[in-house]
C-alpha cells in the first residue's frame, strides 16, 4: 500500500490513515538502559545506540549484544547517527545541541542548533547524516513537530513543518532511496517520507516507546525505551 500525504495538511496528528503492519522477524532483549535512537555502520554488521539514562553510546551487535561502551558521557541524549571518519553525530535534547564524537579518539564538538522550539523537554529526537548529499537532518519530537535540514555546518537550512504523527522519535535517512524514514513513538508506527517530510508510507508496528530507527538493504531495525529492546522487522520492498 502506497500514498502521499502532504505534511502540512491538518490531518489531527495522521490518525485517518489506513496503515499496514511490517512483519517481525526477531526481537531480543538489550542490556542498555532506555536505549533511544539508533544507527548502522555501512557494512551493516554494528548498530549504535545511546541511552537517555546513563547518557552513554553503545556499539550492539545486529542481534542487540553490547559490543562496546564509547568513551563518551553526554547531557539528555536521544538520537545518533554515523558520520564522516569514524564519527557519530549525537542528539541532545534539552541543550539542542549536535555532538560530534570521534569513536578513535574520544574528542568531540558541540554543535548548538539555533530554531525555536515550545518545551525544552519536546526537543532534539533524532539525528540523519545524508553522506550523498552533504546535509544533516534532525527532528524535533513534538510542540511543534519539525524536521530540520542542517548545512554541513550546523546551521539552519530548512525547517518543514510535521503532522502525520503524534509524536517524531527517531530518524534515519535511506541513502540508496534518497528518503528519510521517521519513527513515531505515540502514534506507534514508523514513516518513509521525503526529503522534506512528506509522507510516502506510513506502517504500524506494535512497540512500546520505539525512539531509534535503521534501516538496512531488506530490515528495519527499532529500539524501545520501555522495553529495553531490539525489534527487527522486513522492509518493504516497494
Amino acid at each position: 500500500m502506497s500514498f502521499f500525504i502532504s505534511c502540512s495538511d491538518d490531518n489531527g496528528g495522521g490518525d485517518d490513515i489506513i496503515k499496514d503492519k511490517l512483519e517481525l522477524i526477531f526481537s531480543n532483549k538489550i542490556n542498555v538502559k532506555e536505549p533511544s535512537g539508533l544507527a548502522i555502520n555501512k557494512s551493516e554488521s554494528i548498530l549504535y545506540t545511546v541511552s537517555d539514562h546513563t547518557a552513554q553510546v553503545y556499539m550492539l551487535s545486529t542481534t542487540g549484544n553490547v559490543i562496546q561502551t564509547l568513551n563518551y558521557k553526554g547531557n539528555d541524549l536521544e538520537g545518533v547517527s554515523t558520520f564522516k571518519a569514524n564519527k557519530l553525530l549525537l542528539a541532545e535534547e534539552r541543550t539542542k545541541e549536535i555532538v560530534e564524537f570521534d569513536m578513535t579518539t574520544g574528542a568531540y564538538t558541540k554543535h548548538r542548533i539555533d530554531y525555536n522550539n515550545n518545551d525544552e523537554n519536546s526537543g532534539i529526537e533524532g539525528v540523519a547524516y545524508a553522506e550523498n548529499i552533504n546535509a544533516i537532518f534532525i527532528l524535533n519530537e513534538k510542540n511543534p513537530g519539525k524536521l530540520i535540514r542542517l548545512r554541513s555546518d550546523f546551521s539552519v537550512s530548512t525547517e518543514y513543518d510535521l503532522k502525520f504523527a503524534s509524536d517524531y522519535s527517531g530518524i534515519y535517512y535511506d541513502n540508496g532511496m534518497k528518503e528519510l524514514w521517521i519513527v513515531s513513538d505515540q502514534s506507534k508506527t514508523i514513516n518513509k517520507c521525503t526529503l522534506t517530510g512528506d509522507l510516502i508510507d506510513s506502517y504500524s508496528i506494535g512497540v512500546l516507546q520505539a525512539e531509534g530507527i535503521a534501516i538496512a538493504k531488506d530490515k528495519i531495525y527499532v529500539v524501545s525505551d520501555a522495553e529495553e529492546e531490539l525489534y527487527i522487522f522486513k522492509k518493504p520492498q516497494n
